[in-house]
């Protein structure tokens, strides 16, 4: 499925906002340690540069444990731009995270 805004308005109708939902998820297995602004930072710049080396790392595996879908919601509510995502995403390939298809695959009509 290609993402578009669309998406993420269905999506939003949840009553947590994405990026606590995003953020909640990362956090289990490690405590409370990314932010919803850590995550808001990261999606605007489209890197985890800058950011706390724990906090960088955990963020690194956004899209292997979150949904496209929650992302791109994410993504809207951070006031940044899938084009932007994607550069996250690249970034953790160079990190040598595994490909995620899925990202992928709702990118595709943006590439």
């Amino acid at each position: 499925m290609a993402l578009s805004h669309l998406n993420s308005h269905n999506v939003r109708s949840m009553s947590a906002s994405g990026l606590q939902l995003a953020v909640t998820h990362l956090n289990v297995p490690v405590g409370p340690l990314v932010s919803e602004d850590d995550l808001s930072r990261a999606l605007q710049a489209g890197s985890v540069a800058g950011l706390d080396d724990k906090v960088a790392a955990v963020l690194s595996y956004l899209f292997v444990e979150i949904e496209p879908e929650l992302i791109a919601r994410c993504v809207r509510e951070a006031g940044s731009d899938l084009h932007r995502a994607n550069e996250l995403y690249k970034e953790s390939l160079q990190a040598h995270l595994p490909r995620v298809p899925r990202w992928e695959q709702a990118m595709e009509h943006l590439l």
